[in-house]
């Protein structure tokens, strides 16, 4: 039966399957062990396209039969919650709801867990937190391409990450062989931290970021040094990559929708020893897909740094896990609307950030006690949240790759 609903379903599950949904589903999938390791790192391989990783995942599922498939549905439905109430898939299925919250059904679990649990959280109580790098790429050997406004993104991201309690370094102009040299060097530090955060804003294309000399500096060269087999101390602990910069030189076309919207989740903890990937517990928030460019105010900043920095201190303040609120900085950035000049023409500017993750358990940002009791007193004052936007306005904009 629910093989034969995922294969009526299938279009419509490739269109509305998002990657970190895909990344989740097949997580569960391998939890449960409906689909073994080779078959998952078949799905995830790099060059496939989200929608290539969503037929994989939809054909893959159905093929092993029924059980399958009712698992795959069951994760879907706590995983994204809207797609499978759009989708109408408990009238498919003909399955009677258990609870409003839409609570998963109980999984298997093997021996060595105390409780496989969804809702898990990373621990965040370290003083301090973790380290937070930045790096910003202002100048460049081409004096033309000076990244404007972008000192106000690490000013925000400082200021951001050091309410959330932890120790800020910034470094400016670096060559891609610099920043190469500098995430080994961090790779090597005794993080007794809970987290580390590295933020990389500069100009990039489709194979990286670049270096103030223009030459590029591959993502994997950022992240890599901070895997399982470099850097134990950090075994287990999320790694969490921002980087501002193009993509590609593609401009995302202007659509309009309508909206609807539901989440859920809640908090728990259980403590068991096991074995992990050397490539769990990251995430790397990008500003845009592949093939496309960024958006940079010259005078405020970026349109995802400063969204981040907004949408973080915000849903850390309300307990929102980092997902959610990289979802709520999707919804603002893609919204935006602003003009470009390309080729002496004016354009519409349009983006949508795109996060990537490992992660194993929810990632919610914890401000040290004082640091949240002085930012409520300080709105109660009428103070102006520094992070807030400007009001959204459609003004000149720069791309990430000039």
């Amino acid at each position: 039966m629910a093989e034969k609903v995922l294969e009526q379903l299938r279009n419509e599950l490739i269109q509305g399957l998002s990657e970190p949904i895909i990344n989740s589903l097949l997580d569960d999938l391998q939890e449960n062990k409906v689909l073994g390791n080779e078959e998952i790192e078949v799905i995830r391989q790099k060059m496939k396209t989200r929608s290539d990783q969503a037929r994989d995942l939809i054909d893959g599922v159905r093929k092993k039969g029924s059980k399958a498939s009712e698992l795959m549905f069951t994760s879907l439905k706590n995983r994204d919650n809207c797609l499978y109430e759009n989708l109408k898939i408990d009238s498919h299925l003909a399955i009677p709801e258990t609870r409003a919250t839409c609570s998963p059904a109980p999984m298997p679990h093997n021996t060595t867990d105390k409780q496989n649990n969804l809702n898990e959280e990373y621990k965040m109580d370290s003083n301090p937190r973790g380290l937070c790098v930045i790096i910003n790429n202002e100048n460049f050997v081409n004096r033309k391409r000076k990244r404007n406004g972008s000192q106000n993104d690490v000013d925000s991201l400082k200021a951001l990450f050091k309410y959330l309690g932890f120790l800020v370094e910034v470094e400016k102009d670096k060559t891609a062989n610099q920043i190469k040299e500098l995430m080994t060097e961090y790779s090597k530090y005794d993080h007794h931290g809970d987290c580390f955060v590295c933020c990389v804003m500069s100009h990039g294309n489709e194979t990286g970021v670049e270096g103030c000399d223009e030459h590029v500096c591959p993502l994997d060269d950022i992240t890599s040094p901070f895997d399982g087999d470099n850097c134990h101390s950090l075994v287990g602990k999320p790694k969490v990559f921002i980087i501002q910069a193009c993509r590609g030189t593609k401009t995302q076309s202007k659509l309009m929708t309508t909206d609807s919207a539901s989440a859920t989740h809640n908090q728990t903890s259980a403590d068991a020893s096991y074995s992990i990937p050397k490539d769990s517990d990251f995430l790397i928030a990008l500003a845009t897909v592949e093939g496309y460019f960024s958006v940079r105010n010259p005078v405020s900043g970026s349109w995802f740094i400063q969204s981040l920095c907004k949408h973080l201190k915000k849903g850390s303040e309300q307990g929102q896990d980092i997902l959610r609120i990289l979802t709520n900085v999707n919804n603002d950035v893609s919204r935006r609307e602003g003009i470009l000049i390309m080729n002496k023409k004016i354009v519409d500017a349009k983006m949508t950030p795109q996060p990537q993750f490992t992660l194993r358990k929810l990632l919610i940002f914890k401000a040290p006690k004082g640091q949240a009791a002085a930012s409520k007193q300080k709105r109660k004052r009428g103070n102006i949240d520094s992070f807030d936007l400007q009001k959204k306005k459609k003004s000149c904009h720069s791309r990430e790759d000039q």
